[in-house]
């Protein structure tokens, strides 16, 4: 990888949620649950049924029983791919290098729109959310970095930021890591978790090189 090289993760908030709330306003601000079918589980929350202590994977009745105020609504994958679709396709007119991961997570590759679009990796990360928001009225989070590990590691994070941006560049990544735990990696399975933490390796990320995250 090119020293240059930076990576955006662009994530949706609460992509089924929020999708439901882009269909139907009225749900803004308002406890939701999506669920897999009628008699299925919980496979998406907003912030506030999150709050109420709907955990992912109850079994719908649960859910109803112990939190009736909550407003449950049953999936509709086609809406939620043709949202989807839209984001993608803001993402693919502003770069020639968009890597879809998910329904609701794309990277793609900033390094050279910040000499394009006469931004820093900061302020373009604000022009795509800013753009997606105006466009689809979609919130999304993005994390950049340089490999898609960390990129993917700054997104989840900055979820709980006020903006939903953050930029991890060269020189914060060593004292950024060293409050991570080994579980927030993506792609350290629960067994290598495990594996690691045997080895007393549990949030001092460092001790493995930069170059595998």
């Amino acid at each position: 990888m090119s020293s240059t090289k930076y990576i955006a993760l662009i994530d949706c908030d609460n992509f089924f949620c929020s999708c439901e709330r882009k269909l139907n306003p009225e749900l803004n601000n308002k406890p939701l649950c999506v669920v897999s079918s009628e008699r299925g589980c919980v496979i998406a929350r907003s912030k506030e049924a999150k709050q109420m202590g709907i955990k992912m994977g109850d079994p719908l009745f649960k859910a109803v029983e112990e939190h009736p105020s909550c407003i449950y609504m049953v999936a509709n994958h086609y809406n939620y791919l043709n949202i989807s679709k839209q984001i993608m396709s803001i993402l693919k007119s502003l770069s020639p290098n968009v890597e879809i991961y998910s329904i609701d997570e794309a990277f793609v590759d900033v390094t050279g729109l910040v000499k394009v679009y006469k931004k820093n990796y900061y302020t373009m990360a604000k022009y795509i959310q800013d753009r997606i928001k105006k466009e689809v009225n979609m919130p999304v989070s993005i994390g950049i970095s340089r490999s898609k590990t960390l990129s993917k590691l700054a997104s989840d994070r900055a979820k709980t930021t006020q903006d939903r941006i953050i930029l991890l560049g060269k020189s914060k990544i060593k004292s950024y890591l060293k409050d991570v735990d080994i579980s927030e990696i993506w792609g350290f399975g629960g067994r290598l978790t495990i594996r690691l933490q045997q080895f007393g390796i549990r949030k001092n990320v460092n001790v493995i090189p930069v170059s595998y995250i």
